[in-house]
């Protein structure tokens, strides 16, 4: 995949999910894992855990897979992809304001938000079924899921707990 194809492909995306970042996770990683190969899933889950750690929008994670991809022009041309169409959307704001009350355009809204989350749902899936393959892995990814859900640490913090914490588990079973 060029990087013209990646950048198009990461525009199309964000046009499509309306710059929602989590819902483009399972489009990309379909397109860019499985279908093209361009990164291993565990290249493009680092890339999202990256991103989703730093500050900024939620779909910044496509700035570590065009990095990844093609280094800093890559990195940089995926960013121009995602931020594009924030200012292409404007004028579209200002027509939805006035037509916010119209049922039809409610019911499409409640859709869209509803096939949203099937699609985070779906990925969440695919993805644990892909990487949770051993008890350490399980361990770590119910350490942080704890930390993070009931002890409400944050979310870079937790993951380094429970990265060290597996680690540790690891030089301990050998």
């Amino acid at each position: 995949m060029s990087l013209g194809a990646l950048v198009g492909l990461i525009l199309g995306f964000n046009l499509l999910t309306f710059g929602n970042g989590p819902v483009m996770v399972p489009l990309l990683q379909r397109h860019l894992v499985e279908t093209s190969g361009v990164l291993t899933l565990d290249q493009f889950l680092y890339a999202y855990a990256i991103g989703r750690a730093t500050p900024g929008q939620a779909n910044l994670y496509v700035a570590a897979i065009g990095y990844m991809a093609y280094g800093w022009l890559g990195a940089a041309a995926t960013v121009a992809a995602i931020q594009l169409p924030g200012y292409l959307v404007l004028p579209l704001v200002k027509g939805y304001e006035r037509f916010r009350d119209v049922r039809a355009v409610g019911g499409f809204t409640r859709g869209l938000t509803a096939v949203s989350v099937s699609l985070m749902l779906s990925v969440t899936y695919d993805i644990g079924r892909d990487t949770l393959g051993s008890p350490l892995t399980w361990v770590a990814f119910g350490l942080t899921l704890g930390l993070i859900t009931i002890r409400r640490w944050n979310a870079l913090l937790a993951m380094v707990v429970a990265s060290a914490a597996g680690a540790a588990l690891k030089l301990a079973v050998g």
